[in-house]
């Protein structure tokens, strides 16, 4: 496999808009309380652009032969008042296209930020996944991360019902 990392740019939007697209619809498979609204795939490529021009920001692609095959975002985040550390790297969305999963992209991906992380002088990264994502949990367990805390969500009232989507 000769699966290329490097920094997403501007040509890359089509194939980024896509992933995210994928992935949102497969988190919804998943459970049902991913849901998206009307307007989130013109919000996300508007999203996608700024984090292009965020210097906090690595927007990084695998590819292979010209063809965008995943990609992973992260950010530069600042800990917790008078909490260690003061900075870390955080991982937003490491997608990669259904049909080429298990075949060590997001490895890769993960490596590349790694470096990326390593250079903006942080020394660890966190990443929050969804509950049911067996694969993401065994992905970052693989690679040593573990659960630090957990997230409970909690509706206040019932949910409204939706018209349906065309």
């Amino acid at each position: 496999m000769s699966v290329l990392c490097r920094r997403a740019g501007r040509r890359d939007l089509g194939a980024l808009q896509l992933l995210w697209c994928q992935a949102r619809s497969y988190e919804h498979k998943v459970d049902a309380h991913f849901d998206i609204t009307r307007d989130a795939e013109s919000v996300a490529r508007e999203h996608h652009e700024l984090i292009l021009s965020d210097p906090r920001s690595g927007f990084f692609v695998a590819e292979e032969r010209g063809e965008v095959l995943g990609y992973l975002h992260a950010q530069i985040e600042t800990g917790p008042l008078g909490s260690l550390p003061t900075r870390y790297g955080e991982v937003v969305d490491l997608i990669v296209f259904e049909g080429r999963r298990r075949e060590g992209i997001a490895r890769r991906l993960l490596e590349y930020c790694r470096d990326w992380f390593d250079g903006q002088g942080v020394d660890e990264f966190r990443v929050t996944l969804p509950v049911n994502s067996e694969p993401a949990h065994r992905l970052f367990g693989a690679e040593g991360a573990r659960p630090r805390t957990v997230t409970y969500l909690s509706a206040l009232r019932p949910a409204p019902e939706r018209p349906e989507q065309d």
